[in-house]
């Protein structure tokens, strides 16, 4: 039992007992089975574990840059008790590659986790089966990038009608590929090698026309559609448009889009280099990002956590460096600290940390709910918590974070898997194993 917490959903808080058996939530308040270990849980607030639906744990494919052991690990010291996981290095393309990774993951994860699959421009006519084997979503490519290769306007139109046919949900990475071809070639031919190049390469106006055509063909088709890691305001609006005519689409963002300022590329070059970039300029733009978060127009925070090592950051030109950076233990912090500043509410961000994705995905009210029948995935957190965050408190193998220096007020202090501790005040805690592999959800979609 979780004696004396503050329990928070989407909908309002309210102070209650957590009553636990066998791993799953069994009521609220009073109990009349007595509990064989009581968790004190006084002045904390007790939330959904932190459902990260877009993270690249590298696993296998690029491991040393992050595994599924440190991934995980470092999720659940960040208060995240489910992850959903696709590795570029390493992409699921079919029915067999999807097996032969949860196999892989089998004893590697300390929490549970869903797996993407990639959508491959010459695999069109094999996504039904793709998606009947369990994949939480179809990752796609609008642009050339980490070498999977783009799925342009043509086998986009085909792969919106197929998912649609068959209820599948795709996570559309937006960004043209035409125009970003034409930056590269343009600032390699000037012989270009400054940080500077990295907001120019990958420009506004990119990632708006890859969304807009996007969220358009999923008006057109119907498809389920999740815009990724969304930067700025006006890519937003692109999107909420066709939302309002009656597209089933979704946008997620990341803490990176409101928090980091496009001009920290010039001082902090390849600890930047990310796509889509920062591109906040001023706080203006901040504060339109909170204010459409706020109203439902994002409607929930991912990490995308890529992270690579500081020598695989600094291993070459910015050119050749990886795209990417960490993130998975410090969004809860992130986001409590946003709410002690007033820019957004704990509900709207437990909405949009717990329960909104999990809902999407299929794992509601399984995940993403403190509900009985739930699973008991809990992160008690302590909303008047100071700290600076430090780059030698990082558990994933980066061993950085582009906040550290940042002083923050609230964060997690213990996270709970199906019952079980896993993280206590910033170390993981038990063995990897513990976690299991979540099925998507096939056609079951929310409307």
């Amino acid at each position: 039992m979780i004696r004396g917490a503050i329990v928070v959903t989407a909908r309002g808080r309210f102070p209650a007992d957590i009553h636990v058996q066998d791993g799953q939530i069994v009521a609220l308040g009073t109990h009349d089975t007595p509990a064989a270990q009581v968790v004190d849980a006084g002045g904390l607030l007790a939330i959904p574990g932190v459902v990260d639906s877009h993270v690249h744990f590298m696993d296998p494919g690029e491991s040393d840059r992050e595994d599924f052991i440190t991934g995980s690990a470092a999720a659940a010291v960040g208060g995240t008790t489910t992850v959903i996981e696709h590795t570029h290095a390493a992409p699921v393309l079919d029915v067999e590659g999807l097996r032969r990774k949860v196999a892989h993951l089998r004893r590697r994860s300390l929490i549970d986790f869903g797996l993407g699959a990639h959508v491959w421009p010459d695999r069109l006519g094999q996504l039904h089966e793709l998606w009947a084997a369990g994949p939480a979503y179809l990752k796609v490519f609008t642009c050339e990038t980490h070498g999977v290769p783009a799925v342009l306007a043509g086998d986009l139109l085909q792969c919106f009608r197929a998912a649609a046919r068959f209820g599948g949900l795709l996570l559309i990475h937006c960004e043209d590929d035409a125009m970003t071809r034409e930056r590269e070639r343009v600032l390699r031919e000037a012989g270009r090698t400054d940080y500077g190049i990295i907001p120019e390469w990958r420009s506004r106006e990119a990632e708006e026309v890859a969304a807009a055509e996007t969220a358009l063909l999923a008006r057109m088709t119907g498809a389920h559609v999740v815009i990724a890691h969304t930067s700025h305001p006006e890519a937003v609006d692109l999107v909420r448009r066709e939302r309002i005519r009656g597209a089933s689409l979704w946008v997620e963002s990341c803490p990176q889009y409101f928090f980091l300022q496009e001009s920290e590329v010039l001082d902090h070059g390849p600890f930047r280099k990310f796509t889509p970039p920062a591109r906040l300029k001023n706080g203006k733009e901040a504060a339109a990002m909170w204010r459409l978060l706020a109203a439902g127009a994002i409607t929930h925070i991912s990490t995308d956590h890529a992270p690579s090592t500081r020598a695989q950051k600094q291993g070459g030109s910015i050119w050749q460096v990886p795209f990417g950076l960490p993130g998975v233990e410090t969004t809860l912090t992130l986001m409590l600290h946003a709410v002690h500043q007033g820019w957004v509410t704990l509900e709207r961000a437990v909405d949009a940390l717990c329960e909104r994705p999990a809902r999407l995905y299929g794992f509601y009210p399984r995940k993403g709910s403190l509900l009985p029948g739930a699973d008991a995935d809990i992160a008690l957190v302590d909303p008047a918590r100071s700290r600076v965050i430090r780059d030698d408190q990082v558990i994933s193998r980066a061993g950085w974070s582009p906040y550290a220096g940042m002083a923050v007020v609230g964060g997690p202090v213990m996270t709970f898997s199906r019952g079980r501790l896993v993280a206590k005040d910033g170390r993981p805690l038990g063995e990897p194993g513990w976690g299991r592999w979540l099925p998507g959800a096939g056609s079951a979609i929310p409307t």
